[in-house]
């Protein structure tokens, strides 16, 4: 993994201090090595990560007539049957880094290059032949890329830093991004919380040339449904699965893994105990105090026992949280309204200690139908025929109900009368009524803004995709990218650690997504197919029983005491950000809260992680 940054500028490249302050801002990334190269308006940097090749993958990486250069951030899971096929076809290598295939392949191949590659990146390649820059974007979003155009400047980096290391940007709120915020919990891509800032949406190339900066997507389609009985495409799902795991321990440094008491990461750290020469390493965190659902440091013992790794685990104190919170939203760059990534970022710093590489469970629920919201998307199709009539008066009086934010996020489903906003509506972490009182911002813009976007990613379907599909799809082409993706990436960045998640590995998602929807969650049971597939092959009985719960830490319970006095401290009429958020009706959600009439933790740790940002970003400046 490493950090890079492209600045193409037709008055000249970067000088000496703009370049350093870059290198700089995202060293974090890549602490091993890092290189400033200019080629004619356009200036790459690359900070590196060591893991494929120590000795000779530094870059830039070049292709043999010296008119292509390349700054990569990655890993390429299948580059050795990319490199076999272009060796075959006459190009010559001049390292043995895996991101090589990458200017190769586009020599070969044009900007198709990218459907051909099974791995996670975000490279920038500069092409002196038609002075064209072409940037791209992992298929599920893995590894972030942001980009601006301004002044006759087009940028590219992994982190807004770079740009705001070199004066490219003057910091300020995208107030229909804080919309979405305060809506869903994060900032769907094409925008970020800074204006004038783009993210790449995942699957995603841009190219910026002579003609202008174009963007557009390479994602694909499922494709044909999977036929077959149920206990055949578990077979095949969990022998994909494993090939996986075993692409993704592809590294030449020391590796290991998040492990908690779940299934993901123990089907993760079973595959590879098969796999390694020796025991792998394990790691988790917990919350003294918090009881065993959320503090898993026993449960993840006993599995780690199990399987045989070399287990270590960490904690997180309730103190801690906010100076956690503080740091990591640096890091961050943007909300993303993950409360359990503090605890990551800690987690993340504490095995960097023994490892350069982890693989992590991230990506498995979105695609296989691991949350609660996926059990809602199955009952669409009967939500809908609710009358009208009968639907308003339910939903007033869930909404009356005291605490139970399960039962009225159920009961709102019924108000949409568009099956498109009905779908959209389950990802809603707060009622349009609290949103419209906390801001005056462009609320109508951002709502037609979503249904477009959603529309965009959904079309991929076809017609005629019952809701269940559509739910999945969304949750994982448009909210894991931008949401738990994002954090992963940053969380661990931050301590020099690469994150790996071979649930989304492109070969084995290629299946995934070809098996219907209602194989994957068999009708309100969850992960079906799925669980079915690891039963008696990779995870432990005693696992298997253990209740689903996600990797979560006690906010819940710590808004009712401490935090909800650092909001009520946060947000007072002379805050620096009382013209975007009324803090007023913070207080009031706060004290619901805190006297438990309602359960608005989702909104509030957005409120919280929002006044964290603003005071490192936009106050600093």
């Amino acid at each position: 993994m490493c950090g890079v940054a492209a600045i193409v500028d037709a008055r000249g490249p970067l000088n000496d201090e703009a370049a350093a302050s870059i290198c700089a801002a995202l060293r974090h990334r890549g602490p091993d090595g890092e290189s400033v190269s200019r080629y004619g308006p356009t200036t790459l940097i690359h900070t590196r990560l060591a893991i494929i090749d120590l000795a000779g993958g530094d870059q830039p990486l070049h292709s043999e007539d010296g008119n292509c250069h390349l700054v990569a951030n990655g890993e390429i899971y299948n580059h050795l049957d990319i490199r076999t096929e272009l060796e075959a076809a006459g190009h010559e290598f001049a390292t043995h880094s895996d991101c090589e295939v990458i200017v190769h392949a586009y020599e070969e191949w044009g900007t198709d290059c990218v459907t051909r590659l099974n791995g996670i990146f975000g490279f920038a390649l500069w092409d002196e032949q038609r002075q064209t820059l072409v940037a791209a974007r992992d298929p599920f979003g893995v590894k972030p890329l942001y980009w601006l155009e301004r002044d006759g400047t087009v940028g590219v980096a992994s982190e807004v830093g770079a740009f705001l290391a070199a004066d490219l940007i003057e910091p300020a709120v995208d107030e229909v991004s804080l919309e979405h915020f305060l809506t869903w919990r994060f900032t769907p891509s094409p925008r970020t919380m800074f204006k004038g800032v783009s993210r790449l949406p995942a699957a995603s190339l841009l190219i910026a040339g002579p003609g202008g900066v174009e963007v557009r997507s390479y994602r694909s389609a499922p494709g044909e449904k999977a036929t077959g009985k149920p206990d055949a495409l578990a077979d095949e799902l969990a022998s994909r699965f494993e090939d996986a795991v075993a692409r993704q321990m592809m590294s030449d440094v020391p590796y290991g893994a998040f492990l908690s008491g779940g299934l993901d990461s123990t089907a993760i750290v079973q595959a590879m105990r098969r796999k390694a020469d020796e025991p792998p390493l394990t790691f988790t965190i917990g919350f003294p105090g918090a009881g065993e659902t959320l503090d898993e440091r026993s449960a993840a013992a006993a599995t780690a026992a199990e399987l045989g790794t070399r287990h270590h685990a960490t904690a997180m104190e309730h103190g801690d949280f906010t100076a956690e919170l503080d740091a990591c939203v640096r890091h961050l760059e943007e909300p993303t309204g993950a409360a359990s990534a503090p605890a990551v970022f800690q987690l993340s710093r504490f095995a960097a200690q023994s490892v350069k590489v982890v693989l992590s469970g991230q990506g498995a629920d979105e695609p296989l139908g691991g949350y609660e919201r996926h059990q809602a998307g199955a009952v669409l199709d009967l939500i809908a025929r609710v009358p009208t009539a009968l639907a308003r008066p339910v939903v007033a009086a869930a909404e009356r109900v005291p605490r139970n934010e399960r039962l009225k996020r159920a009961t709102r489903l019924l108000a949409p009368e568009d099956d498109l906003d009905r779908v959209l509506q389950i990802f809603e972490i707060a009622d349009a009524d609290t949103r419209g009182r906390l801001t005056k911002g462009p609320a109508a813009a951002a709502a037609d803004e979503r249904r477009a976007l959603a529309a965009g990613v959904l079309a991929d379907l076809g017609e005629g995709r019952d809701p269940l599909s559509q739910v999945l799809y969304l949750d994982t082409h448009m909210f894991l990218p931008d949401s738990l993706l994002l954090y992963g990436d940053k969380t661990s960045m931050a301590a020099s650690l690469e994150q790996r998640v071979p649930f989304l590995d492109l070969e084995l998602m290629r299946f995934i997504e070809r098996i219907p929807a209602r194989v994957r969650v068999r009708g309100l049971r969850r992960k079906w197919l799925y669980r079915k597939a690891l039963r008696g092959r990779l995870v432990p009985e005693a696992v298997m029983n253990r209740r689903k719960h996600p990797f979560a830490t006690p906010y819940d319970d710590w808004f009712r005491s401490s935090l909800s006095d650092e909001l009520d401290r946060l947000y007072t009429p002379a805050s620096p950000t009382a013209d975007l958020i009324d803090p007023g009706e913070v207080h009031r959600l706060t004290d619901e809260h805190r006297r438990g009439r309602a359960d608005h933790k989702r909104i509030l740790y957005c409120l919280l992680e929002f006044a964290y940002w603003h005071r490192a970003f936009i106050e600093k400046a």
